[in-house]
């Protein structure tokens, strides 16, 4: 599956889900990319502290031009089983790439209305890639959300006219993940057996179709 992380805002958590979502799937035992466009999307960033501290990268990663990324994929999804596209805030042009070269788009956004607000420019770029790509898949996901936020599967938002899925996978707003893109860290490697890995595994079995083990603490 090729898989994007897309929102034009800052600070929402594209990056922290690209890295642990590539390192769960690796984790799990699958060939998994993941793709920088035009390395400038903070990947780079994390691979270099984790480099700094001394630990293997579980996945592959490239750099890649989002003006090469729609030809580049070819060879990428017949290496990997699963490919994960980080893209950069502040950038239609890496963004629209990433929406036309993916299977399912995943967008995160902080679980209140002034957030989705901020992500209009997002959205209207993903109602008119869904327009183009009707075998597209879109999602919300809601991340940096209070501890007791709890969505049911099934949900869905209306968002500029648009009817999106909700996941029923949250990310919580959990110091695991902060440390995780500080240190280069993936989640189980700081939290074993916590809940910021079981929101990550969560959001994996949800967009993957993987099933996994439960996490508890």
């Amino acid at each position: 599956m090729i898989a994007a992380l897309v929102n034009l805002t800052p600070g929402v958590g594209r990056t922290m889900l690209a890295v642990n979502l590539a390192g769960e799937l690796a984790l799990q035992g699958r060939r998994v990319v993941l793709l920088d466009i035009d390395g400038v999307s903070g990947t780079g960033d994390w691979i270099a502290r984790r480099r700094a501290n001394g630990m293997p990268l579980l996945f592959d990663s490239a750099t890649i031009a989002g003006t090469q990324l729609w030809h580049g994929l070819g060879g990428f999804a017949a290496s990997f089983d699963h490919v994960v596209i980080d893209t950069p805030s502040r950038s239609p042009a890496a963004l629209r790439a990433a929406l036309l070269a993916a299977e399912t788009v995943l967008i995160p956004t902080r679980p209140d209305r002034a957030s989705l607000g901020r992500g209009a420019a997002t959205l209207q770029l993903v109602i008119e890639a869904l327009a183009v790509e009707p075998a597209l898949t879109a999602s919300l996901v809601l991340s940096k959300a209070p501890d007791g936020l709890r969505v049911e599967p099934g949900s869905e938002a209306t968002v500029m006219g648009l009817r999106l899925p909700v996941s029923a996978a949250v990310i919580r707003q959990r110091q695991a993940f902060t440390d995780s893109m500080d240190t280069g860290l993936l989640v189980p490697e700081l939290e074993m057996a916590g809940q910021a890995e079981a929101d990550i595994r969560h959001l994996v079995s949800e967009t993957f179709g993987l099933a996994t083990a439960p996490v508890t603490g």
